[in-house]
């Protein structure tokens, strides 16, 4: 049954405000994803790993879920579940399958092509996740994958809400390179990193996706030095400098950082390969993985290409495309090319 996703009216301007609207939209869920995923939960021989697998082709179920099992009155811990499986089990089959019934499931095509952006960039964003550090740090292969997915869900019912307010923010911040600041407080009234962290902590999402915003609000000239050192061409060097001074080290090789550097790394790649925003992102990767640069960027390119085999979409961009385009081309945004 269609439902109403974009907000008439004039968009909030207090964090307050946009909290409470963002809150209250609801996120469809694709209907082909909805029927396998409802079928499994009522099919006794599936278990919970089978059900979690197949809601990956969906991150809006998998928010839901997660939402729901960190929910103040719902969850049994004081730490909100770090993977689906984890909040499936404190859900429950049957409560999850209620869940599930309340949430609007759509034709793909009748969801916002905004939104189905979003939501791509965030899958691609776990896959690079995923094959870039996932097998170095095994035991927390979890925690990168569903904070990697989960950690621009915020922007999701913002993608909802007021499409073009997000669709004027990428235009003018991503693609003319304006001051984010500025732009954000003429389009929102409010720095869109403060709005997704407020959202992320009323969600109660993974610790690692709320950790990730602190640092970009926060502890950004702790990530200026670090990319300072990235920037040593130097491999031995790099790592002599960082080793000199040990607090920065510990603070920058947090496991949680990675869900960071794959979501920057996936979203810089929108505009294409050739941008100074995705080389910085890459520079502080191949410093995290004390590996060069060159190595770095084919591995991604690498990831690039498996996330569009798994995650490609008619009518929607995957940087992957831009892998077989001469090397300084960009996407150009809609509104940027001539009549």
């Amino acid at each position: 049954m269609p439902i109403e996703t974009e907000v008439s009216g004039q968009a909030p301007r207090t964090l307050e405000a946009w909290v409470k609207l963002l809150e209250s939209v609801r996120i469809p869920v694709p209907k082909h994803s909805y029927d396998r995923v409802m079928a499994a939960i009522n099919d006794n021989r599936r278990s919970l790993r089978d059900i979690a697998e197949l809601m990956q082709d969906s991150p809006a179920l998998v928010l839901s879920v997660m939402r729901e099992a960190n929910h103040p009155t719902n969850a049994s811990q004081a730490e909100p579940a770090e993977s689906l499986e984890i909040a499936l089990n404190r859900l429950g089959l049957e409560r999850s399958a209620l869940l599930l019934k309340r949430l609007p499931a759509l034709p793909m095509e009748d969801i916002p092509p905004v939104l189905r952006q979003f939501q791509m960039i965030s899958q691609h964003a776990s896959q690079q996740a995923s094959g870039l550090f996932a097998s170095r740090l095994a035991r927390l292969w979890q925690e990168i994958h569903w904070g990697s997915l989960l950690f621009l869900s915020p922007l999701w019912p913002l993608a909802l809400a007021h499409p073009k307010l997000l669709d004027t923010w990428e235009l003018r911040v991503i693609h003319k390179g304006e001051d984010a600041a500025i732009v954000e407080q003429e389009l929102f009234g409010v720095r869109i990193m403060a709005l997704c962290q407020a959202i992320a902590q009323q969600w109660r999402l993974p610790q690692w996706v709320t950790q990730g915003y602190r640092l970009l609000l926060e502890e950004r000239e702790q990530l200026a030095q670090v990319l300072n050192i990235a920037r040593d061409e130097d491999l031995l060097n790099q790592q002599h400098r960082l080793d000199a001074e040990p607090g920065l080290r510990r603070w920058f090789n947090q496991p949680a950082n990675t869900v960071l550097l794959a979501n920057n790394l996936a979203l810089a790649a929108q505009v294409g390969w050739d941008n100074p925003h995705l080389l910085r992102w890459q520079l502080l990767t191949a410093l995290y993985l004390q590996t060069s640069l060159e190595d770095i960027q084919q591995q991604v390119h690498q990831q690039a290409a498996a996330s569009a085999r798994r995650h490609a979409r008619l009518a929607l961009f995957h940087p992957a495309e831009a892998l077989i385009w001469p090397w300084h081309q960009r996407r150009p945004h809609p509104e940027m090319l001539a009549p």
